[in-house]
Protein backbone atom coordinates (compact mmCIF):
# COMPACT_ATOMS: atom_id res chain seq x y z
CA UNK A 1 0.00 0.00 0.00
CA UNK A 2 2.48 2.08 0.94
CA UNK A 3 4.50 1.72 -2.76
CA UNK A 4 0.86 2.38 -4.29
CA UNK A 5 0.58 5.54 -1.87
CA UNK A 6 3.87 7.03 -4.20
CA UNK A 7 2.61 6.00 -7.88
CA UNK A 8 -0.45 8.26 -6.93
CA UNK A 9 0.15 11.13 -8.86
CA UNK A 10 -2.46 13.16 -6.44
CA UNK A 11 -0.36 12.69 -3.24
CA UNK A 12 2.67 13.93 -5.30
CA UNK A 13 0.56 16.88 -6.71
CA UNK A 14 -0.35 17.40 -2.90
CA UNK A 15 2.93 17.16 -1.52
CA UNK A 16 4.31 19.55 -4.15
CA UNK A 17 1.60 22.07 -3.04
CA UNK A 18 2.39 21.92 0.69
CA UNK A 19 6.30 22.34 -0.73
CA UNK A 20 5.19 25.09 -2.34
CA UNK A 21 2.96 26.85 0.02
CA UNK A 22 5.73 26.25 2.89
CA UNK A 23 8.39 27.62 0.36
CA UNK A 24 5.99 30.66 -1.00
CA UNK A 25 5.22 31.66 3.00
CA UNK A 26 8.67 31.31 3.96
CA UNK A 27 10.47 32.79 1.03
CA UNK A 28 7.41 35.36 0.32
CA UNK A 29 6.12 36.55 3.45
CA UNK A 30 8.58 38.99 3.89
CA UNK A 31 8.46 40.50 0.59
CA UNK A 32 4.38 40.27 1.02
CA UNK A 33 4.40 41.54 4.38
CA UNK A 34 7.06 44.53 3.39
CA UNK A 35 4.64 45.16 0.46
CA UNK A 36 2.02 45.59 2.56
CA UNK A 37 4.14 47.48 5.28
CA UNK A 38 4.49 49.90 2.51
CA UNK A 39 1.37 50.32 1.38
CA UNK A 40 0.16 50.72 5.27
CA UNK A 41 2.93 53.25 5.80
CA UNK A 42 1.81 55.28 2.01
CA UNK A 43 -1.73 55.23 3.35
CA UNK A 44 -1.04 56.90 6.85
CA UNK A 45 0.76 59.37 5.06
CA UNK A 46 -2.04 60.20 3.11
CA UNK A 47 -4.08 60.04 5.89
CA UNK A 48 -1.92 62.14 8.00
CA UNK A 49 -1.52 64.63 4.76
CA UNK A 50 -5.14 64.49 4.56
CA UNK A 51 -5.67 65.68 7.92
CA UNK A 52 -2.79 68.14 7.74
CA UNK A 53 -4.64 69.71 5.05
CA UNK A 54 -8.27 69.43 6.74
CA UNK A 55 -7.03 71.41 9.67
CA UNK A 56 -5.66 74.03 6.77
CA UNK A 57 -8.70 74.32 5.26
CA UNK A 58 -10.73 74.27 8.79
CA UNK A 59 -8.36 77.07 9.44
CA UNK A 60 -8.56 79.27 6.04
CA UNK A 61 -12.19 79.18 6.23
CA UNK A 62 -12.27 80.50 10.16
CA UNK A 63 -10.04 82.41 8.88
CA UNK A 64 -12.37 83.62 5.66
CA UNK A 65 -15.37 83.88 7.95
CA UNK A 66 -13.52 86.45 10.39
CA UNK A 67 -12.87 88.76 7.19
CA UNK A 68 -15.89 88.32 5.70
CA UNK A 69 -17.17 89.37 9.27
CA UNK A 70 -14.80 92.37 8.97
CA UNK A 71 -15.24 93.16 5.42
CA UNK A 72 -19.18 93.55 6.51
CA UNK A 73 -18.61 95.52 9.62
CA UNK A 74 -16.52 97.99 6.94
CA UNK A 75 -18.96 98.07 4.59
CA UNK A 76 -21.41 99.12 7.24
CA UNK A 77 -19.12 101.57 8.46
CA UNK A 78 -18.31 103.08 5.04
CA UNK A 79 -22.29 103.00 4.81
CA UNK A 80 -22.78 105.02 7.56
CA UNK A 81 -19.97 107.50 6.98
CA UNK A 82 -21.51 108.31 3.02
CA UNK A 83 -24.73 108.45 4.67
CA UNK A 84 -23.52 111.08 7.20
CA UNK A 85 -21.35 112.82 4.09
CA UNK A 86 -24.42 113.16 2.21
CA UNK A 87 -26.54 114.64 4.86
CA UNK A 88 -23.36 116.91 5.69
CA UNK A 89 -23.29 118.26 1.62
CA UNK A 90 -26.90 118.36 1.32
CA UNK A 91 -27.12 120.63 4.46
CA UNK A 92 -24.18 122.82 3.30
CA UNK A 93 -26.11 122.88 -0.18
CA UNK A 94 -29.11 124.33 1.75
CA UNK A 95 -26.94 126.91 3.28
CA UNK A 96 -25.88 127.69 0.45
CA UNK A 97 -28.67 127.70 -1.68
CA UNK A 98 -30.15 129.90 1.03
CA UNK A 99 -27.14 132.54 1.10
CA UNK A 100 -27.67 132.80 -2.69
CA UNK A 101 -30.88 133.75 -3.23
CA UNK A 102 -30.39 136.06 0.24
CA UNK A 103 -27.63 138.25 -2.08
CA UNK A 104 -29.85 137.70 -4.99
CA UNK A 105 -32.59 139.32 -3.13
CA UNK A 106 -30.41 142.35 -1.78
CA UNK A 107 -29.10 142.88 -5.38
CA UNK A 108 -32.40 142.84 -6.74
CA UNK A 109 -33.67 145.20 -3.89
CA UNK A 110 -30.74 147.44 -4.20
CA UNK A 111 -31.51 147.57 -8.11
CA UNK A 112 -35.59 148.34 -7.56
CA UNK A 113 -34.12 151.22 -5.19
CA UNK A 114 -31.80 152.39 -7.66
CA UNK A 115 -34.39 152.58 -10.35
CA UNK A 116 -36.85 153.95 -8.11
CA UNK A 117 -34.65 156.66 -7.13
CA UNK A 118 -33.54 157.22 -10.67
CA UNK A 119 -36.71 157.43 -11.88
CA UNK A 120 -37.70 159.98 -8.90
CA UNK A 121 -34.71 161.88 -10.15
CA UNK A 122 -36.17 161.80 -13.40
CA UNK A 123 -39.41 162.94 -12.57
CA UNK A 124 -37.66 166.29 -10.54
CA UNK A 125 -35.64 166.88 -13.77
CA UNK A 126 -38.29 166.68 -16.13
CA UNK A 127 -40.24 168.83 -13.35
CA UNK A 128 -37.64 171.30 -13.33
CA UNK A 129 -37.41 171.74 -16.71
CA UNK A 130 -41.31 171.42 -17.26
CA UNK A 131 -40.91 174.47 -14.27
CA UNK A 132 -37.92 176.45 -16.16
CA UNK A 133 -39.65 176.24 -19.31
CA UNK A 134 -43.18 177.31 -18.15
CA UNK A 135 -41.57 180.55 -16.16
CA UNK A 136 -39.34 181.65 -19.12
CA UNK A 137 -42.48 180.88 -20.85
CA UNK A 138 -44.38 183.24 -18.49
CA UNK A 139 -41.78 185.78 -17.76
CA UNK A 140 -41.06 186.35 -21.30
CA UNK A 141 -45.02 187.01 -21.70
CA UNK A 142 -45.51 189.22 -18.62
CA UNK A 143 -42.13 190.67 -18.78
CA UNK A 144 -41.41 194.36 -20.46
CA UNK A 145 -38.33 195.06 -21.56
CA UNK A 146 -37.63 197.65 -18.90
CA UNK A 147 -38.22 195.17 -16.47
CA UNK A 148 -36.31 192.49 -18.28
CA UNK A 149 -33.31 195.00 -18.15
CA UNK A 150 -34.08 195.71 -14.74
CA UNK A 151 -33.98 191.95 -13.80
CA UNK A 152 -30.75 191.81 -15.74
CA UNK A 153 -28.69 194.58 -13.82
CA UNK A 154 -30.02 193.22 -10.73
CA UNK A 155 -28.43 189.59 -11.53
CA UNK A 156 -25.37 191.17 -12.38
CA UNK A 157 -25.08 192.99 -9.38
CA UNK A 158 -25.64 190.57 -7.55
CA UNK A 159 -23.40 188.00 -9.08
CA UNK A 160 -20.42 191.02 -8.61
CA UNK A 161 -21.28 191.59 -4.91
CA UNK A 162 -20.97 187.40 -4.61
CA UNK A 163 -17.40 187.33 -6.39
CA UNK A 164 -16.37 190.74 -4.75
Amino acid sequence: MAQYFLEDPTLWVLLSFIAFMVLAFVLGRRSVLGMMDAKIEKIRQQISSAETLKSEAESLLSQYKANLANASSEAESIIAKAKAQAADFRKQAEVEFDETIARREDMLKSRIEQMERSAVDDIRRYAAELAVSASTEIISQRLSSADATRLADQSIQQISEKLN
